[in-house]
C-alpha cells in the first residue's frame, strides 16, 4: 500500500489532494493511511487497515493534538518496521505537549515564555505570582487557540485552573507577552525555512490564530528569526512544523512548535508551494538522501 505515506486523522481534508497531485507530478504514489483505523503490531512490527498491510518508502505524520496516543502507535510500528518518518514519533510526542516542548527549547537555550506546571490548584496559585497578571493557561495539547485562556488577574486564574482541575486536564500557566494579538508563524522543513506569515488577531483578542479569525499575510523573515525558527525545530527534532513566534520587548521568542501544521493560510499569503516541497522531502527521505 503505496509508496510516499501520509498517516493523518483527517484523510478528508482537501491538503492532502494536493499532496496526491503534487506527488503524481513527481511520477510517484501516495497513499493516505487513517491512523484511527489503522492497527500497530508491537513485534514484529508491522500495521495494518482493514486487514492489508502498510508499506511505504516515507511517511509524513499528521496525527493532530486531540488524537489518542495510540495514533501514534502506528508511527511507531512504522519506524520500527523501516519506514523512515519526516517526524519521528517520539519529536512528534514532545511537540504537541506545550511542557514538554518548553522543556526541551529551555534546554537547548531557545527563547520561550516562562512556564510551570503542577497537578494542584492552590499550589499552581501560589506560584504563578512569580509570573505576574495577566498570564496565560493552556492545556497542554491544546492548538489553534482553542483551551487557550487569558488571566488577568488572582480570582479569575483561581477559577480556570479550578474549573480544568476538576474535569481531569493537564494544563501549564505561562507568563502573558506582550502586547498579544500579534505573531509570526515559520514553517521549517529539512532544516531550511519555507517562508513566514504574520498574523494579526480581530480587536479584542489575544489569539492571533488564523482559525479565530486573524489576517494572515507574508512577511519578511530577517535571519536572525530564521535563525532562531530553525534552531527550535532542531531542538523538538521535527523535519516539518511550524514555528510560532512572540514579540517580546525588543526581540521575540518562541511560543510554540507545531509537528502538524497546516499550510492553506500560508501558501496563499506566500505563493510557496507546499505541497510540492513536502513530497521533495518525502522522495529525498526515502531515497535515504
Amino acid at each position: 500500500m503505496g509508496d510516499l505515506l501520509v498517516l493523518t486523522s483527517l484523510p478528508g481534508l482537501s491538503l492532502y489532494d494536493q499532496l496526491r497531485r503534487a506527488a503524481m507530478m513527481a511520477g510517484r504514489s501516495l497513499a493516505i493511511i487513517d491512523a484511527t483505523a489503522a492497527v500497530a503490531r508491537a513485534w514484529p512490527p508491522a500495521v495494518w487497515v482493514a486487514g492489508e498491510a502498510v508499506h511505504g518508502a516515507a511517511v509524513l505524520p499528521r496525527v493532530g493534538n486531540w488524537r489518542p496516543d495510540s495514533t501514534l502507535a502506528v508511527l511507531e510500528a512504522l519506524e520500527a518496521a523501516g519506514v523512515p518518518s519526516l517526524n519521528p514519533a517520539a519529536a512528534v510526542r514532545v511537540g504537541r505537549d506545550h511542557w514538554r516542548s518548553v522543556q526541551v527549547l529551555a534546554a537547548a537555550g531557545v527563547p520561550c515564555p516562562e512556564t510551570i506546571a503542577g497537578s494542584e490548584p492552590e499550589s499552581l496559585l501560589a506560584a504563578a505570582g512569580t509570573l505576574g497578571y495577566p498570564c496565560v493557561v493552556k492545556q497542554r495539547r491544546s492548538r489553534q487557540g482553542v483551551g487557550v485562556i487569558k488571566c488577568g488577574d488572582e480570582a479569575t486564574l483561581a477559577a480556570v485552573l479550578d474549573s480544568l482541575w476538576r474535569v481531569g486536564d493537564e494544563f501549564i500557566v505561562q507568563r502573558f507577552c506582550p502586547p498579544g494579538g500579534v505573531s509570526v508563524r515559520v514553517l521549517v522543513l529539512a532544516g531550511a525555512v519555507l517562508g513566514a506569515t504574520r498574523h494579526t488577531a480581530p480587536a479584542g483578542e489575544f489569539r492571533s490564530n488564523a482559525a479565530r479569525g486573524a489576517t494572515v499575510e507574508a512577511y519578511a523573515l530577517p535571519e536572525s528569526l530564521a535563525t532562531l525558527a530553525r534552531g527550535a525545530a532542531a531542538a523538538v527534532g521535527l523535519r516539518f512544523c511550524g514555528v510560532d513566534l512572540l514579540p517580546e520587548g525588543g526581540g521575540w521568542t518562541v511560543c510554540e512548535v507545531n509537528p502538524t501544521p497546516g499550510w492553506t493560510h500560508f501558501a496563499r499569503a506566500t505563493g510557496v508551494d507546499v505541497a510540492y516541497q513536502l513530497v521533495g522531502a518525502l522522495r529525498r527521505l526515502g531515497e535515504g538522501a
